[in-house]
């Protein structure tokens, strides 16, 4: 088995990732770090969003609680401007045929306040931002 604690046995899989908003935004392009505990749970994430027409996002979290089911408080940055929400989801170990190993899916929501990002197209209504993500071993096991 690959050790949790190895950052270089792990890899974001980009091509079973996406991040989207409720405001009609969607992202593939994004990069970022996930922590990991040492028993392979979501600890923590910061993620840069790059989208259309709009400034870079920083969606954060640290201290995540939980073990499959993930909760704690999030963080994003847009244009100088910053605004907190729960963050709920999963990370799920999802085994590889009969190799013993496994890979992660993650998945991650928070619903952040218009009034505090001030951004014009968001001004009305409050934004969910949604990740779905795997991270896999960077080697086959």
């Amino acid at each position: 088995m690959i050790p949790y604690t190895d950052p270089n046995a792990w890899r974001i899989a980009m091509d079973a990732s996406e991040a989207t908003l409720s405001a009609g935004h969607r992202s593939g392009d994004f990069d970022g770090s996930f922590y990991l505990s040492p028993a392979g749970s979501l600890a923590g994430f910061t993620l840069r969003l790059s989208l259309p027409g709009a400034p870079e996002l920083l969606w954060e979290s640290v201290s995540l609680e939980g073990g499959s089911e993930i909760r704690g408080s999030s963080r994003l940055l847009l244009g100088g401007r910053a605004a907190r929400a729960d963050v709920s989801g999963f990370c799920a170990h999802v085994p590889v045929g009969q190799t013993g190993s496994s890979y992660l899916k993650i998945v991650l929501a928070a619903t952040f306040s218009p009034l505090r990002l001030r951004w014009p197209r968001w001004r009305l209504r409050p934004v969910t931002l949604r990740l779905f993500t795997e991270i896999r071993p960077t080697v086959s096991g």
